[in-house]
């Protein structure tokens, strides 16, 4: 049995490597493709809007029923879904129809899935509980590994193949899911109960209501999540406007981001667990994460412009690990797939508000200014949550009351 399971866990991660460069190429090439098209911020913006909206769409409708279904039915559902996408892009692309739209229904397709959610859900299922951490720290570093590869490979690509070849290319490794899926052995599941969608959906929000603690996790993430599209959709303008960079420029930046993961990763799967300082630690990690786009908005450098995204990389483990971890051991297990789910739908909420704010405010202000803000958004508040439970620790030690601070 447990050499099953560790096969199972090897196929599982490989599949979602496959899929984190398979979906980071696909952004990047989309991407490109609409700014090369239009050259605008505007539609930058709507690109990432059209994007999260259809992951937020699909996590309300389909995120309920996730633990009904075996995990890796979903993960190829998924994933053939985003295929079909890029298969329809590269059609239109072929007749003839080279317009903004049909990227823009391209990019929303192709967010019309709960990968993460299904692949996250039989983590611990594959792990053992003690090593659960470490796993969980080492598929994340692994992940993110990968995406460092996809970005510069998919710059270099857009320079040297044409958008026809690039997108069937894309559509055939999203496709590709079907073969690692089969290999992965998943338990049964063992909740008998047949619950309906709104019954499953308030289930999944009981679970928050019970555990305060994820209700601070979602607020902080949210908050973070607004200012992250924000910029995200901007990443491309602020390249080739800011920093004076082309396609594989781009691609060397937004892969800066998962090298510095990658090793924040290798240092938290080797670190202990920080105990009662765990959301000091998690809450100072986004802090360091809001200082490096305050660093971003008065850069005009690209060496250093890409050293500041790999440090915002690296902290991010910190925040990223040890929040799963705390909803792999206080979620049950005949439930994860709908509560990550709910984590998703509850975070995405407010990150199209994140992207209209990004596409205005650098259009009317500029893109040093939008960083600039977004920075000082999120050091306010990671910092307060980080001060708060700085001073909770200190009352726990010292016996101090809250009502004496």
């Amino acid at each position: 049995m447990g050499d099953t399971l560790n096969r199972s866990l090897g196929w599982l991660c490989f599949d979602q490597m496959r899929s984190a460069f398979a979906a980071a190429a696909g952004t990047f090439v989309l991407s490109w493709m609409l700014y090369d098209l239009t050259g605008s911020k505007a539609a930058m913006g709507g690109l990432w809007l059209l994007s999260l909206s259809g992951q937020w769409l699909v996590q309300w409708l389909a995120g309920p029923w996730i633990d009904r279904w075996k995990r890796t039915v979903v993960m190829r559902a998924s994933e053939t879904i985003r295929g079909s996408a890029y298969a329809f892009v590269c059609a239109m692309w072929i007749a003839g129809q080279r317009e903004a739209y049909v990227l823009l229904i391209g990019s929303f397709l192709s967010s019309l899935q709960v990968y993460d959610a299904a692949a996250g859900a039989i983590m611990p299922k594959l792990a053992a509980p003690d090593k659960l951490v470490r796993v969980n720290a080492s598929v994340s570093g692994m992940v993110q590994l990968i995406r460092v590869v996809a970005l510069p490979a998919a710059g270099l690509l857009t320079r040297v193949l044409a958008p026809e070849m690039l997108l069937s290319l894309l559509a055939l490794l999203f496709f590709a899911s079907w073969l690692p899926a089969a290999f992965i052995a998943e338990l049964p599941h063992t909740d008998g109960e047949k619950r309906t969608w709104k019954s499953s959906f308030l289930q999944g929000i009981r679970v928050y209501r019970s555990n305060k603690v994820l209700y601070e996790l979602a607020a902080l993430v949210s908050v973070t999540s607004f200012g992250v599209c924000a910029t995200q959709a901007m990443y491309l303008p602020y390249v080739t406007e800011i920093l004076s960079g082309g396609s594989l420029e781009y691609g060397v930046f937004t892969a800066a981001f998962p090298l510095g993961y990658v090793c924040g990763s290798m240092l938290v799967g080797r670190l202990r667990e920080p105990g009662a300082q765990l959301g000091a630690v998690m809450s100072a990690a986004l802090f360091a994460g809001g200082v490096t786009y305050i660093l971003l908005g008065v850069m005009t450098n690209l060496t250093a412009a890409v050293l500041i995204e790999a440090a915002a990389g690296a902290a991010m483990p910190f925040w990223n690990v040890y929040s799963s971890m705390i909803y792999y051991r206080m979620v049950p297990a005949s439930l994860l797939g709908q509560v990550l789910s709910t984590k998703s739908l509850l975070t995405k909420a407010v990150t199209p508000f994140g992207v209209m704010y990004g596409a205005y405010w650098a259009s009317a202000f500029g893109l040093p200014e939008l960083f600039l803000s977004v920075g000082v958004l999120i050091c306010a508040v990671s910092g307060a949550a980080t001060i708060w439970h700085l001073k909770a620790r200190i009352r726990k030690r010292t016996g101090i009351p809250a009502s004496k601070e």
